[in-house]
């Protein structure tokens, strides 16, 4: 029996994490949860799960669970880093969305905890810091994004065999067949409307910009210590093939699946194990089409921003991410529009001088970066 730390439960991966559980109750046990503000589906997973550890980011609503819970069993936290170290776990599911994920896997890899990592900002802003200080404490980081799941899988099945090329997958998300001339019109609401995944609002607009697929090419850099030459992006709109991986021989292996992401997080808490799946299979016949197309990156010019930033280092990721953030969250609220997101992080990253990455320069340039760009949203 393995106990799972949750953050960020009441999102979609926090959601089928539970479900995995749920399928799995002699193997894991849940022994916390987090989330942000949403206090009723945190009081139900509660109850369901039978958890008696808390923590809720938002402070009121950390206040209006405390006056509407009854199970006087449940501790909760003040800080989400007094959450991490005073509860005995054995994997930490990082689910949370955006920089918020970042100091929470450093402080689970210094308890050498291991780390099923969804949050893809904690490598985007901080790889070059956390896959060594993981390698230091020895500490296994397995990847939850389907993607980088796919990747991971195949290079474990082809040990010992040098990698020519990753190749990851990309939806196209719902603008692959949109004219580039009317980017300036897109709605939040179209935007939202991702073609074959459900997924959080933040992560739909980042898949919509393609910023998404640039924040995994920047941790599939990380996590697999392949260079940036090394990694392709490619437009798949079926999302049936997760990702592939070409080896020196020329052989190309690809992981299929359909889009569940129970899948990816049942195989990341079960690791290096495998077991049978209780989740509706694969079924060529009904997926009898797959389609592949290059990446327009005039179209799509935050993927080709991300390359930039990954290759250049140092601080670039991390600016990248926290101008993204505002932006995104700014054309959700409807203060700008689709075309202003790439316009202003672009202009962020440009404006950049390099500076060595380390923890505390980090939060410093977060805190930097935010500022100025919600002082250009708000002009």
């Amino acid at each position: 029996m393995k106990n799972i730390l949750l953050l960020g439960s009441t999102g979609s991966i926090g959601v089928n994490t539970l479900s995995v559980v749920e399928n799995f109750k002699d193997d894991f046990n849940v022994v916390g949860i987090c989330a942000n503000k949403s206090i009723d589906k945190i009081l139900e997973q509660t109850k369901l799960f039978n958890i008696d550890n808390v923590y809720i980011e938002d402070k009121d609503s950390r206040e209006k669970f405390r006056a509407i819970n009854t199970n006087k069993n449940i501790k909760i936290y003040e800080s989400i880093v007094d959450f991490i170290n005073n509860i005995d776990f054995d994997i930490l599911v990082n689910a949370l969305v955006g920089y918020s994920g970042f100091i929470p896997t450093i402080e689970a890899i210094k308890r050498k905890k291991t780390i099923a990592l969804a949050n893809k900002e904690t490598l985007v802003v901080g790889g070059d810091i956390i896959m060594p200080l993981a390698k230091e404490y020895g500490v296994d980081i397995i990847p939850i994004d389907s993607e980088h799941s796919a990747i991971f899988q195949i290079i474990n099945h082809f040990k010992n065999i040098d990698i020519e090329k990753i190749i990851i997958t990309a939806s196209g998300g719902p603008f692959f067949n949109t004219p580039i001339n009317e980017f300036k019109n897109i709605t939040t609401a179209e935007a939202l409307k991702h073609p074959t995944w459900s997924m959080g609002k933040k992560i739909t607009i980042d898949s919509a910009t393609m910023m998404n697929k640039g924040f995994e090419i920047i941790e599939a850099h990380h996590l697999f210590n392949v260079s940036y030459d090394k990694i392709e992006a490619i437009i798949h709109p079926q999302s049936i093939i997760h990702s592939m991986v070409e080896f020196t021989d020329g052989e190309i292996y690809a992981q299929l699946g359909v889009n569940d992401m129970r899948f990816p997080i049942q195989n990341a808490l079960t690791y290096p194990n495998y077991k049978k799946t209780p989740f509706n299979r694969f079924d060529f016949r009904k997926y009898n089409t797959l389609n592949f197309f290059e990446v327009d990156f005039n179209k799509f010019k935050m993927l080709g921003l991300a390359y930039e930033c990954g290759k250049l280092g140092g601080l670039y990721p991390a600016i990248l991410n926290a101008a993204n953030e505002v932006c995104v969250y700014a054309f959700l609220d409807e203060k700008i529009k689709f075309t202003d997101i790439v316009n202003i992080v672009t202009n962020m990253c440009e404006k950049a001088t390099q500076s060595e990455a380390t923890i505390e320069s980090i939060i410093e340039v977060d805190k930097k970066t935010r500022i100025e760009t919600e002082s250009i949203v708000n002009s």
